[in-house]
């Protein structure tokens, strides 16, 4: 098998699971219930957000909340503050993408609460 599979869960609860992290690539997959949100933290790569189900609100900088529904892929660029927020659907269920590996741009694998 070349192929290598990676499953991820559902959940009616907050999940934040982590289903790739190779040198390259780190995949985690999120489900935050309406009221839920990720920690304001700094992205410690590149990051696509990629929005598979229900409404996003996201805080980047110091700029207003934007909304963003599933179907929707954003690009969040390294080093930049973020709060995510599901305020508007019973479930958001995202993935990100962080390439290139935090490591391989000098930073912690971890993003960095704020």
């Amino acid at each position: 098998m070349i192929e290598k599979v990676q499953n991820f869960n559902k959940s009616d609860k907050k999940l934040v699971e982590m289903l790739v992290n190779t040198d390259d690539i780190q995949i985690r997959h999120i489900m935050l219930p309406k009221g839920e949100f990720m920690p304001k933290h700094i992205s410690n790569s590149n990051v696509n957000l990629v929005i598979v189900g229900g409404e996003m609100e996201i805080i980047l900088e110091d700029q207003n909340p934007a909304n963003y529904e599933k179907g929707t892929i954003l690009g969040i660029p390294f080093n930049t503050k973020m709060l995510i927020k599901n305020e508007n659907s019973e479930m958001l269920e995202f993935f990100v993408l962080k390439a290139p590996h935090p490591k391989k741009l000098g930073a912690p694998e971890e993003a960095i609460k704020c």
